[in-house]
């Protein structure tokens, strides 16, 4: 019986650590997906004025993926490393697609923040 409840145990904590934080989630963010009738790097440029537009001093620096695919970085000008958002975009024949991962540091309207930065792109 003690070799039993010690077994059982045993399962209970693998099982535990195996579980997902709350606060991992969070550190996470959100992850949105879109299409763009763009290239890649068409659409990055779009996203990174999009960024700038939104005021608040938020700046996105586009940088090359391979021949095929972009990634903007957006953050604070204030020099943070904290970023806001990142989007990755890659070619999918005539249309891109596009993932926004919303960092935490973003509290509100996740969702909305993705799609400003997609307006028009």
């Amino acid at each position: 019986m003690t070799r039993k409840l010690w077994v059982s145990g045993i399962v209970t904590l693998a099982v535990a650590g195996c579980a997902t934080a709350p606060e991992d989630v969070t550190r996470d963010g959100s992850k949105f997906d879109f299409r763009s009738m763009h290239r890649p790097y068409a659409a990055a440029i779009c996203i990174t004025r999009n960024a700038k537009a939104m005021g608040g001093g938020i700046v996105g620096e586009e940088r090359l993926l391979g021949d095929s695919s972009t990634e903007v970085y957006v953050r604070p000008s204030s020099g943070s490393r904290d970023a806001l958002a990142t989007a990755q975009i890659h070619g999918d024949g005539l249309v891109s697609k596009v993932s926004v991962q919303i960092g935490p540091s973003v509290r509100s309207d996740k969702q909305g923040f993705a799609q400003r930065l997609m307006a028009g792109c």
